[in-house]
């Protein structure tokens, strides 16, 4: 679906969001939520930090599959005690 809606992500970053998705699904509908939020978001942070450090525009292109770990990662580490 992703890959579908989307024209920055590549298909490497679709099939590992859904491993990542297949991973936070085990532990509940919630948590693959926090967990695709919180890679978003991150992405979100490294790629406004990029602009405003001059470093990139709104056109650069960065990789999202650390981000999608980072966040998959930081949830399933945070287990139940974030719910």
């Amino acid at each position: 679906m992703l890959f579908l809606i989307s024209k920055g992500f590549g298909f490497g970053d679709v099939k590992l969001a859904l491993v990542l998705g297949a991973v936070l699904g085990w532990y509940g509908r919630a948590i693959v939520l926090v967990g695709t939020f919180a890679g978003y978001l991150l992405g979100a942070l490294y790629g406004i930090g990029l602009i405003l450090a001059g470093r990139a525009d709104h056109m650069s292109r960065i990789p999202f599959g650390p981000f999608l770990l980072a966040g998959t990662l930081a949830r399933v580490l945070l287990g139940s005690h974030a719910s």
